[in-house]
């Protein structure tokens, strides 16, 4: 069997390619390239307290890039940026109207990327104060208020590059619109899927509305983070010896920021490389279902865009 064979069925068993050892598998193909100068250049980074966020936050600070962290908690956010060498501001994410406040009130000298992390899973279904389930609320909805905000400013062009950090959970997900607050019942982990869904269905429609942005969306594998630990402990007990580092997961996340050459707009990304976004046939939505997505995700923040443009 040769190298490439095996390699791909590796990949195809999902564990082999999702864990620490299919990391440093696909981590022997990474090309030697130019990196653009992140000196003097802005980053902005949701959720980037810890894990995953934190780490990309460390490597691109080390680049010379100015950092720039948004997330709930005062007090860890605080920590982590005085441990990063960043900046910080309190921004809770599920709450669209501070979202909209803090975007408008972001002053950039030069964005170089806007990296949309922020992804917690809670225990118990909760609303939020306009009415909004919190994981859709603060990972698909806030998320693209940010986006919204700053291109209505100007601050999103060619040079600036739109990061969703989604999760391999999607590939288990069609999207469901059907009830966004689960008022049907709460299931954590479908929620947490459907919204990683809605992240990379958004991502490709809005390298479409937004041609001049590059836009990306990437999954970082199965890592080694307090939030994996605390949502999903049987998986994270299970797995524990197979999963990456942080800095593994956040691979992707500093080479989409930091590559000379601009990504592909609009795809989804693992380990440096394209992957398709469904895994079967199943998972598929029709156009009809795009459609309604972005419809209904502009909707929702069109009155907070309203706020943003009028203080």
């Amino acid at each position: 069997m040769t190298a490439s064979r095996l390699g791909s069925l590796l990949d195809r068993s999902i564990v082999f390619s999702f864990d620490a050892t299919g990391f440093r598998r696909h981590q022997r193909n990474f090309a030697t390239e130019s990196e653009r100068d992140l000196h003097d250049q802005d980053v902005l980074i949701t959720g980037g307290t810890a894990g995953i966020g934190e780490a990309a936050a460390r490597a691109l600070v080390r680049r010379g890039a100015r950092v720039t962290l948004w997330a709930r908690n005062p007090t860890r956010g605080k920590q982590a940026a005085d441990r990063i060498g960043a900046a910080f501001t309190p921004v809770d994410l599920g709450d669209l109207e501070r979202v909209a406040i803090a975007a408008r009130e972001f002053t950039p000298k030069a964005l170089a990327a806007v990296v949309l992390n922020a992804g917690a899973m809670p225990l118990k279904r909760t609303l939020t104060h306009a009415g909004h389930e919190l994981i859709w609320a603060s990972q698909v909805l806030g998320h693209l208020m940010i986006l919204r905000v700053l291109h209505a400013r100007g601050l999103l062009g060619p040079e600036t590059r739109g990061i969703w950090v989604s999760s391999g959970g999607m590939y288990s997900q069609r999207l469901d619109l059907s009830d966004l607050t689960w008022a049907n019942g709460y299931q954590r982990h479908t929620a947490y899927a459907d919204a990683k869904r809605a992240q990379v269905m958004l991502g490709e429609q809005l390298a479409v509305r937004w041609p001049t942005v590059p836009m990306a969306v990437m999954h970082p594998g199965w890592v080694q983070t307090d939030a994996v630990k605390h949502s999903m402990p049987l998986f994270y007990a299970l797995t524990r010896p197979i999963l990456r580092t942080p800095a593994q997961g956040a691979d992707t996340i500093v080479w989409l920021a930091a590559r000379k050459q601009t990504p592909r707009s609009g795809l989804f990304w693992l380990d440096r490389t394209p992957q398709p976004t469904h895994l079967r046939s199943a998972t598929k939505s029709p156009p009809a279902d795009t459609t309604a997505l972005v419809e209904q995700l502009f909707a929702d923040t069109d009155v907070w865009m309203t706020a943003a443009e009028n203080p």
